[in-house]
């Protein structure tokens, strides 16, 4: 088993601390841990640096950046195939998505152009199983134990939330809010990787239908990360529920299958999810379950008080959405002051996306006809 896991956030968010309490802990669990080191502050602290006397383009940077983070990624990821041992976690310190906090969605691009496009953003960004991002504290803050920082307080809180934003669109993120002791930080992300470790459901899905035209759809915007979707159904036998996505992200498309089991019980438990290229998309679709139209959507990522939200607009709806968190079993729900709740639907099959495929009703009739 490789789990993949970037921990991520502003300068001075106790990455450092944190990093050495990981390789200390699961290596005790028989893990082969692998902990690849930050790659910008490696090129500053070696004399390449986007600041100071002599300073390099800050594009140009990126560009140096990224090409040594994927060149290290596939060193690694060769390497982890040699390895006799079948337990593996290997930590980044920062993905190569933490390189568009830096940078504009247009310098961004260019970075990918002048690296011929060797992978797009889904890509880039799914490759990790999990993100963890550690927000920073304004009096925990300093420049002592990292000569490549530059960044007066200020800047880096700031740095710090553009950070989170890069990553919000990923699947898992999970966000680590500062703490009076380190140590209780600490316990929070080795919690985490515990958990995506184990393959434990720890969590509960909550779900609510809400009010579009009472929500701040534009601030979720300005704030969060928009992906469109394309989900379709494909044959398959009545308690197992197979689907297909195709997902715009930006201006890079990525493609994911996904197979689902109903247990006894009523639950529903995911049985395997992973990306697949477009000629196997294409090939998919001739398994369309007839029955099912296409769902289209758009889902916003955003997060609100360290929680991860995520809100679907569906194309033949524009004034009702679903909002969706997913929670601790004993954790309350608190709704973001900007998002108008009409209801929670968490367990109801009629607001399922694969129920309203099949019966393709818009979501504000089916709430008046109930």
């Amino acid at each position: 088993m490789i789990k993949r896991i970037v921990l991520t956030g502003g300068p001075g968010s106790g990455k450092t601390s944190v990093l050495e309490k990981i390789e200390q802990v699961f290596t005790g669990q028989g893990y082969k841990v692998i902990i690849i080191d930050e790659t910008a502050s490696y090129l500053i602290n070696h004399g390449i640096r986007p600041f100071g006397n002599g300073a390099v383009d800050l594009v140009d940077f990126q560009e140096l950046v990224m090409r040594m983070q994927l060149a290290k990624e596939e060193i690694f990821d060769r390497a982890v195939e040699m390895l006799p041992n079948e337990k593996v976690l290997v930590v980044y310190d920062r993905g190569t998505i933490d390189n568009r906090a830096y940078i504009n969605e247009q310098e961004f691009e260019e970075v990918l152009t002048r690296l011929n496009h060797v992978k797009d953003i889904s890509e880039l960004m799914n490759k990790y199983d999990l993100v963890i991002n550690l927000v920073s504290r304004e009096d925990f803050y300093t420049t002592e134990n990292n000569k490549a920082r530059s960044e007066d307080v200020i800047s880096a809180l700031n740095l710090g939330k553009k950070t989170l934003k890069v990553w919000l669109g990923h699947p898992q993120v999970k966000i680590v809010l500062p703490k009076d002791k380190l140590e209780d930080k600490i316990k929070e992300v080795l919690n985490e990787i515990n958990k995506i470790l184990n393959l434990k459901q720890v969590k509960r899905q909550e779900k609510y239908l809400v009010d579009l035209d009472k929500t701040d759809l534009e601030f979720i915007q300005d704030n969060g990360t928009k992906v469109e979707i394309e989900q379709v159904y494909l044959q398959s036998n009545e308690d197992v529920e197979k689907r297909i996505r195709k997902v715009k992200m930006n201006n890079s498309l990525a493609y994911y299958m996904s197979v689902y089991k109903t247990l006894e019980d009523g639950t529903k438990v995911i049985v395997s999810e992973k990306h697949i290229d477009k000629k196997v998309y294409d090939s998919l679709m001739e398994f369309k379950d007839e029955r099912y139209s296409a769902i289209h959507k758009k889902r916003y990522y955003f997060s609100y008080k360290g929680e991860y939200f995520y809100l679907d607009v569906f194309d033949n709806d524009d004034e009702i959405g679903i909002l969706e968190i997913n929670v601790a079993e004993d954790e309350q729900v608190l709704i973001p002051d900007f998002v108008h709740v009409i209801e929670r639907v968490t367990n109801n099959s009629k607001f399922s996306n694969k129920s309203m495929a099949l019966i393709k009703p818009v979501m504000k009739k089916a709430l008046k006809n109930d």
